[in-house]
């Protein structure tokens, strides 16, 4: 039983008519959402060029939401890394300060999911720290 309902969802979710939600149940024509599709990066940032921020999301309801909003900030270019956990309803995301800002991550978050989010703290400190030691 188990193993065809993850069949189903994941054979949705190729075919872009999947849930937002596999677990909770949220689907993302119910919730307006368009599928996130993926965003090529062109440029691989080197450790020297990232910022992190900490964000607060609301409207996670499990767990699997989290890896939702995961993927979805991942999938966005300039972002290197993001680790969201649905438990603190946060997310430390690493990105590239020239390609992206975190006012667009996330409003491409909240496009592409319907969660709310804000920024609770940037540490751009990780990129200014390597130029102070040239």
């Amino acid at each position: 039983m188990i193993g065809s309902r993850l069949l189903t969802v994941a054979m949705a979710g190729l075919l872009g008519a999947g849930l937002l939600c596999p677990v909770c149940g949220t689907s993302s024509a119910a919730a307006g959402v368009v599928p996130a599709t993926y965003v090529e990066r062109d440029v691989a940032a080197s450790p020297s060029d990232t910022a992190r921020a900490r964000l607060e999301i609301e409207g996670m309801t499990c767990g699997s939401c989290a890896t939702t909003a995961r993927v979805v900030l991942e999938r966005t270019a300039g972002v290197i890394d993001a680790d969201v956990s649905y438990e603190e309803s946060s997310a430390e995301v690493t990105y590239d300060p020239e390609l992206i800002t975190p006012e667009e991550f996330i409003a491409h978050l909240e496009e592409m999911t319907g969660y709310k989010a804000r920024v609770v703290e940037v540490d751009e400190d990780t990129e200014s720290s390597h130029q102070n030691d040239q």
